[in-house]
Order: structure tokens, then sequence, then C-alpha cells
């Protein structure tokens, strides 16, 4: 019954956010209570309390929120245009493409800043993105033979960021951090540079629904009604890859998010890309939100990062998906 009021599920979802990012909020060597926290964004409460609050704990919420929703909608795109259930970010080697070269530049240029880090990533997730596609085309895009080739790129672009983080002067704990994805220590300097990218390109999309739905019903249907489909699909991923950039410049590999978010949100909203879009950000925002929460309760004082939660939920959903596919591809053979 939820399925037919999308406007129901996204105020329930925008609710759910905001509660999950009061709780995130408050845990720490120091707790925080909701009441405590509420009274801080109306202006009130303790002036320790809202520099622990405003200086430290608020960034990673709100960098938790736009690199969810940049890998949701980013997960929605591709599986859209590609018309592949297994499309996503990770699977397509756009993750790894841009953590390697991420990291690659940073270890050649130690005070590169954030923002040509940025746009480094997504240069080197736009070529993997490429490499995976030409390797797994032939007569079309078989959805398993992409995911596995897609796997076997992300791979090999790990160990490019393996061998960069021993080329670099950084500790273990650093090197952890940015091979699984964490929101630790992450201040208001990554907010400023994925905000402006991540807010900007997902109201780009926005403009694209259409063109979306059309893409939905096949390449025939969608150059029928006008589209001019080869083009669209280059500029559709074009920009998920730079969402994907610099969501992985800002935070590092989180894994599966971009894959999970768009089926649940299917199955919550439809395929509708005006209510699917911005329920998938939504979906993305409370899943790595979450997983930041139990990463930071589960054994305290140590922090698990994010982009391990998320490979734990999303890899044996990403098996079944895989076990889906070939089973259904044996169907249509016989």
């Amino acid at each position: 019954m939820l399925k037919r009021h999308p406007k129901l599920i996204f105020i329930i979802l925008a609710a759910a956010l905001l509660f999950m990012g009061i709780i995130n909020i408050g845990i720490g060597d120091i707790y925080i209570s909701p009441i405590e926290i509420m009274n801080l964004l109306i202006g009130q409460g303790d002036a320790d309390y809202r520099y622990i609050v405003f200086d430290y704990r608020a960034p990673r919420i709100v960098l938790a929120i736009l690199i969810g929703g940049s890998l949701a909608v980013a997960g929605v795109i591709m599986q859209t245009i590609l018309n592949n259930t297994l499309a996503a970010p990770d699977t397509l080697g756009v993750s790894g493409g841009a953590a390697a070269a991420a990291l690659i530049s940073v270890s050649l240029f130690p005070s590169i800043s954030i923002f040509s880090i940025s746009f480094i990533a997504f240069i080197g997730g736009a070529l993997a993105t490429f490499i995976v596609y030409t390797l797994a085309y032939k007569d079309g895009a078989d959805p398993v033979r992409l995911a596995l080739v897609g796997v076997s790129v992300s791979a090999l672009c790990g160990s490019g960021v393996e061998l960069a983080l021993l080329k670099m002067d950084t500790s273990a704990q650093t090197s952890l951090l940015w091979l699984n994805g964490s929101l630790f220590g992450r201040s208001w300097d990554q907010v400023f540079v994925a905000a402006p990218v991540t807010i900007a390109v997902i109201l780009i999309l926005l403009l694209f629904i259409r063109a979306l739905d059309s893409l939905m019903l096949g390449g025939q249907i969608a150059a029928g009604l006008g589209v001019s489909v080869e083009k669209m699909k280059i500029l559709l991923l074009g920009l998920s890859t730079l969402l994907t950039g610099a969501s992985v410049a800002a935070v590092g590999m989180i894994s599966f998010l971009g894959l999970i978010s768009p089926h649940i949100t299917r199955k919550l909203v439809g395929s509708q890309h005006r209510y699917l879009l911005p329920t998938a950000a939504l979906v993305g925002a409370f899943l790595l939100l979450f997983a930041d929460t139990i990463g930071r309760t589960v054994i305290r004082p140590l922090e698990i990062p994010a982009g391990i939660v998320t490979s734990l939920l999303g890899a044996p959903y990403f098996l079944y998906l895989l076990y889906q596919e070939s089973k259904n591809g044996k169907k249509s053979a016989s």
C-alpha cells in the first residue's frame, strides 16, 4: 500500500534520516543527549557541547548524507542506462579507479588540493568504467560478464591503491580508512569540496527524469521518443562517475551502497525516476549514516570504518543478484 504513496515514503525516510543523524551526533567519548542536541540546533545549550557538535561531529553527519545520497543516485543512473541490475559504482570499477587515481596523485604530489584530488578521482573512475565496458562488451553487455569484469578491474585498482599507500608517509590506520571508506576525522573542508559537486550534479540529473524513464523502456523506444540514446548515456554515465569520484575523494571507497540502495528504493516507490532519484538519495544517506553509527558503537572505543559495514551488508546481496542473473540467463538460453 505504501508503494502507492511515494511522497509518504519520502517523508518517513526524511524523518528516519533526521532521527539517525541526532542519534549519531550524540555518540562519542562525551555522550550528548537528543534533547541537548535539539537545544544546540536552536541556538541554546552548553558552549562546550556546541563546539564538539558543530566543529567535530556535524561534518561527518553532513558528509554521510551527501556521500550516501550521491552513491545511491549514481547507482540508479548506472542501472537504468545499462539496463543492468548489477551495475553500480563499485561493480563497474568506478570506485576502484577513482580511489587508485586519487591515492597515486596524493603519493606523487603530497600538497595537492582536495579539489584537484576530486577531479583526478573523476578521471580515474571514468577510465576504469571505459576499460570495464570495453572488456565486457560482446554482442551487448551481458550483466553477469559486466559484473565479473568490473570486480576484476576493481581488484586491480585496489592493488594500485595499496601500492600508493605503501609509498605514502602514512600510518596503517590511515591506510585502512582509505581502503575501506570512513567518515572518521573528516572536517568541513571535505564537506565544502564535496557539497557543491554532489548537489549540483544531482540537481542536473533531475532535469533528465523523462530521458531516464525513456531509457528504462529500451534503446529503440527511447530513440522513438526523441532521445539521442548514445549521447544521453555518455552524459549520464559521466555525471554518475563525477558523483562517485567526488565521494571517493572525500571519504574513500564505500562498497555496495550504490548497488543495494536502488533495489531497496524500487521496492518502496517503483521505477518512475521523479520518485526514484530523490528517494534513493534518502535511502543511500540513511544506509551510510546507519553503517557509520553501527561502526562507532559495536566495539567501542574502537571504530569500524563505515565501508566495512556496508560491505558486510552488501556482499551477500550482490552474490544473490549474481545468482539470479545467472539463473535468468540460463532460462533465456533454454
